[in-house]
């Protein structure tokens, strides 16, 4: 909880506005559910990607949402994520910032980290949204259709109730252990993952 407030507290000090589009690329590991849930708590709209995607992919498709920031990690396996981020921002003139979890960054990249090492947290207040917040955006996936890729923007009750099917059905127990092979790189990640787990208050 306190890494999800600094993290939340960070991107709000690097000036990113309320419903501001924050890409990640992000493994299936503690980073990434901090990551996004850090977004949702910095009322920003997180836009998860698949981490086979390369430049082509992410230039096309952060470029249809008007993407501000990307949050990624410096090495996933033999590729190096921070230095594709890199050109990826080099492409797309709305990226201001490109953030990243992991040791030798290269130039230019906010290191992240440090939200792990910090006692205090910041927390810098968004400003609040009018209306019922529910019905605001949270997160932007991508899904493959006929004519190819498009973006599907989902509010935040669209996603508990992606997350609460799949809760309910299994029967898990209220403080379950939920073990998960898939990222949440996509609406079926985040409802099968971290919803079912968020709303059972267990173990991810």
């Amino acid at each position: 909880d306190r890494a999800i407030s600094g993290f939340a507290a960070y991107l709000r000090r690097l000036g990113l506005a309320t419903d501001t589009v924050v890409a990640l690329q992000l493994p299936n590991t503690v980073e990434g559910v901090i990551a996004l849930l850090g977004v949702l708590r910095a009322r920003l709209i997180a836009a998860p990607l698949p981490l086979l995607w390369r430049k082509q992919e992410m230039v096309d498709a952060l470029g249809r949402i008007g993407a501000k920031a990307i949050v990624t990690t410096s090495r996933i396996g033999d590729s190096a994520h921070a230095d594709l981020a890199m050109q990826v921002a080099a492409e797309l003139f709305p990226i201001r910032y490109v953030c990243a979890f992991g040791r030798d960054l290269p130039d230019g990249v906010v290191p992240l980290d440090e939200i792990f090492a910090s006692e205090q947290v910041g927390v810098v207040p968004p400003p609040a949204r009018p209306g019922s917040a529910a019905a605001h955006v949270a997160a932007v996936t991508f899904e493959l259709g006929a004519d190819g890729l498009f973006a599907v923007a989902r509010n935040h009750i669209e996603l508990v109730a992606g997350g609460l099917a799949p809760y309910l059905e299994s029967g898990a127990a209220p403080d379950a252990a939920i073990l998960s092979a898939i990222s949440p790189a996509s609406f079926a990640g985040m409802a099968l993952s971290v919803l079912p787990w968020l709303l059972s208050g267990g173990t991810l």
